[in-house]
C-alpha cells in the first residue's frame, strides 16, 4: 500500500455547504476514502493555499484518482493536489543503478 496525501481546495459551492450545512466532513471523508477500498488515517481543515488535506493509505492510483473525481464531479472542489510517500531508501538504490550522460558531455 502508498500513502497518499491530498490537499484540496474547495469551490464556491463546497465552501458555502461548509458554512450553511453542519455536516461531518472527517466522516464523510472517511465514507468517500472507505467507498473505494482505500484506507482512510486523516483529514484537516487548514489555512492558507489549500482548505483541507486528506491522508489516505490505497493499493493504486486509481483508487485517488476515482476519490478525486467524484468530488470535482459534485461541484464541491477545485484543487485536489496528490503527493504520494516514497521510501527514500528504494530510491537512493535506484538512483545508484541510473546510467545518465548530462547534456553537455
Amino acid at each position: 500500500m502508498s500513502t497518499y496525501l491530498i490537499l484540496g481546495t474547495y469551490t464556491n459551492k463546497g465552501a458555502k455547504g461548509l458554512v450553511e450545512k453542519e455536516s461531518n466532513r472527517r466522516e464523510a471523508m472517511k465514507i468517500l476514502v472507505d467507498s473505494v477500498g482505500a484506507k482512510f488515517l486523516d483529514y484537516h481543515i487548514t489555512r492558507g493555499v489549500y482548505d483541507f488535506w486528506i491522508l489516505v493509505e490505497a493499493d493504486n492510483y486509481d483508487q485517488i484518482a476515482a476519490i478525486n473525481l467524484k468530488a470535482k464531479s459534485a461541484d464541491t472542489i477545485d484543487k485536489a493536489d496528490v503527493l504520494e510517500t516514497i521510501d527514500i531508501n528504494n530510491v537512493r538504490k535506484q538512483a545508484k543503478q541510473v546510467n545518465y550522460i548530462p547534456p553537455t558531455e
